[in-house]
């Protein structure tokens, strides 16, 4: 048995429990979609579909925490913010409430370990969680930290690098990141999208109708 695998059938039941907690109000939240923040991702690749795999390979090993790392850290947060707003999206209704709801906890609890505003504007976090990857990426610290400003990291720049380097583990970010990748996938496996979506299942991953999209 893999460790994501053990850590997902471990931590399922409390995960739902969780979910059906805490991700209730982000859930019922208006929520408009809105473009992932430059540099989180390949560019070229669907973003839904790339920002779930990206956040399960992140988050990979994060129970245990993930030290110098910060470059990886920012990006996974910076998609947890952007996730948590766009599954609240209809194009991803038939993804279990539980999993959606599991990404805004991670989303909670990724803020909570870098010390950023709990009450922060998701989209405001995102982009400069973007800038300080795409700072760090190319070895600019300094531009790393003026990217994450006191009005969203009260502590400032510097420290927040220093969680970005550190956060601590963060078990909720590897359950759920892995169980909503797992969603997905089951979902593509059989068939489980809207009829609106027209891309085919590959034929090494069993499919035989559409997904929401492209691989």
């Amino acid at each position: 048995m893999t460790r994501r695998r053990a850590l997902l059938t471990l931590s399922w039941p409390a995960l739902l429990a969780a979910g059906g907690l805490g991700g209730c109000a982000e859930l019922r939240r208006p929520n408009v979609a809105w473009p992932v923040p430059p540099g989180l991702l390949p560019p070229g690749e669907e973003p839904g579909r790339a920002a779930v795999n990206a956040m399960a390979s992140d988050m990979l090993g994060a129970s245990d925490g993930l030290r110098d790392q910060p470059a990886r850290v920012a990006r996974a947060a910076g998609l947890m913010e952007w996730m948590a707003v766009e599954l609240n999206t209809p194009r991803w209704q038939p993804v279990p409430a539980e999993a959606r709801g599991g990404i805004a906890l991670a989303r909670d609890e990724m803020r909570g370990a870098l010390g950023a505003d709990p009450l922060a504007d998701s989209p405001r976090l995102a982009a400069a969680l973007a800038g300080a990857h795409r700072a760090l990426a190319r070895g600019d610290r300094a531009g790393a930290a003026a990217a994450l400003p006191r009005a969203l990291f009260p502590r400032g720049g510097e420290a927040a690098l220093l969680r970005l380097a550190d956060p601590g583990p963060l078990p909720q970010g590897e359950i759920s990141t892995a169980f909503l990748a797992e969603r997905v996938r089951a979902l593509d496996e059989v068939n489980g999208w809207g009829a609106d979506f027209d891309t085919p299942v590959p034929a090494d991953r069993g499919g035989r109708g559409p997904v929401p999209f492209g691989l």
